[in-house]
């Protein structure tokens, strides 16, 4: 069993002493535990990527269950409420093995062994001042354009820092941080350096980022970020989303998405970039139809390693995000609702890359392409209410040089029971 506890020794002392700031809180009326909160989820995963190069390890196939505890305090009452939340995560492998390893649902030792169980408990402590401004430290699962964890496997990775938000200003969310470590219960128990700079001076975990949107009205909103990878990069991001209705039923929401990363690394890799992405969905009843168009300039590709890229040709597999590249999207969904059918829906997009800088990138071909289908269903009554059954399938065809062709599933059956 591979076990972390990564706690601050506040956090720590706080999860020590919950039991009596609790009692405190009941006897003097306070919302530390009538605001509290607390679900437990269960994924259970299978996924299978088969690739159809055959060079190397001709596939990735692997099944595990996964726990995930959220634990959220209110806040004692005051002009200062203090607060703490705890994240407790366990994962359980269910089928591996030494040549079928890595696909991101488990750890893997160097040795290329799989741990049969793995688990990691974290904390934060939190203060809200005024009731609009929230002063966290700990863990946190930041969701924004520049900083952003990731949860498209069995158990979500996580950061550890400090963070201040603010809600003062009706329509605006403005917030701060500074993430200073990163667990990732994916692949690793550990973050795995993805620039091979371990062992040396390369702070590639810290993160400093600070940004807002803003909601002019209901149907548009935009976004400012900016931020720093101590030792990689700058990144600042703007975004504009806008939903226009046409009547009858008709509605067309356009996002637009742009990052300009500047080069901040002294070990002389390249990360200067322009990324932009530009979407138009078209909504109809239970039907909507999306195209997208995305570009990459600048020195390099759109390099990342905390997780955030929110650009509209990111999907499944691939980000498209290579050197110089163009690539454009069509998807479609519906809803099986509008057949009497709710809680079943359907997906499915076709995304192609071309005019990629094949001397920077060392591939043979300039062009590639990914196919993906989501079918998902929610059970909406009975005993398994609740119950989430997911089926994505992803084809995928490119040069070598950036992994090969791959066929891709992933079945995936969740549940969440809401503990308080």
């Amino acid at each position: 069993m591979r076990t972390t506890i990564r706690w601050s020794s506040i956090a720590l002392a706080v999860a020590l002493g919950n039991g009596l700031i609790a009692t405190q809180a009941v006897a003097q009326g306070e919302g530390f535990v009538e605001g509290a909160s607390a679900t437990l989820s269960n994924r259970t995963f299978y996924f299978n990527r088969d690739f159809r190069d055959n060079v190397g390890q001709s596939k990735r196939e692997e099944t595990a269950t996964g726990f995930a505890l959220h634990f959220q305090s209110g806040y004692t009452e005051g002009p200062v409420g203090l607060g703490a939340d705890v994240l407790a995560l366990a994962g359980i492998k269910l089928d591996s093995g030494r040549g079928r390893a890595g696909t991101g649902l488990l750890p893997v030792d160097n040795d290329g062994s799989v741990p049969n169980e793995y688990s990691e408990i974290r904390g934060a402590v939190k203060a809200n001042f005024g009731g609009d401004t929230v002063l966290r430290y700990g863990y946190h699962l930041p969701e924004n354009p520049v900083i952003a964890y990731e949860d498209s496997r069995l158990l979500p990775n996580h950061y550890f820092g400090y963070s201040i938000t603010n809600t003062s200003i009706d329509g605006l969310l403005l917030e701060a941080g500074r993430m200073t470590d990163r667990g990732d219960m994916n692949d690793s128990a550990e973050y795995e350096d993805p620039y091979g700079f371990s062992g040396g001076d390369i702070d590639h975990d810290k993160v400093t980022y600070l940004g807002g949107t803003y909601e002019f009205a209901d149907n548009l909103s935009a976004s400012l970020y900016t931020s720093k990878a101590e030792d990689l990069w700058k990144r600042h991001f703007a975004g504009i989303t806008h939903t226009a209705e046409l009547g009858n039923g008709l509605s067309l929401t356009t996002d637009l998405a742009h990052y300009h990363t500047s080069d901040d690394s002294p070990v002389g890799e390249e990360f200067g970039n322009k990324a932009t992405s530009l979407a138009f969905t078209l909504g109809a009843g239970f039907h909507d139809f999306t195209v997208a168009y995305q570009r990459m300039g600048g020195d390099s590709g759109y390099e990342y390693a905390d997780n955030a890229i929110y650009l509209a040709n990111s999907v499944q597999v691939i980000d498209f995000n290579a050197k110089d590249e163009r690539s454009w999207q069509a998807r479609y969904d519906y809803n099986f609702e509008g057949m009497g059918i709710p809680g079943l829906s359907f997906m499915t997009r076709y995304v192609r890359g071309s005019n990629i800088d094949t001397d920077f990138e060392g591939a043979n071909r300039d062009t590639r392409w990914e196919r993906d289908t989501d079918i998902r269903y929610t059970v909406q009554s009975g005993a398994l209410q609740g119950l989430d059954l997911t089926w994505r399938n992803a084809t995928l065809r490119q040069d070598a040089a950036f992994g090969g062709d791959i066929d891709e599933n992933r079945l995936i059956a969740s549940y969440t029971w809401t503990l308080l």
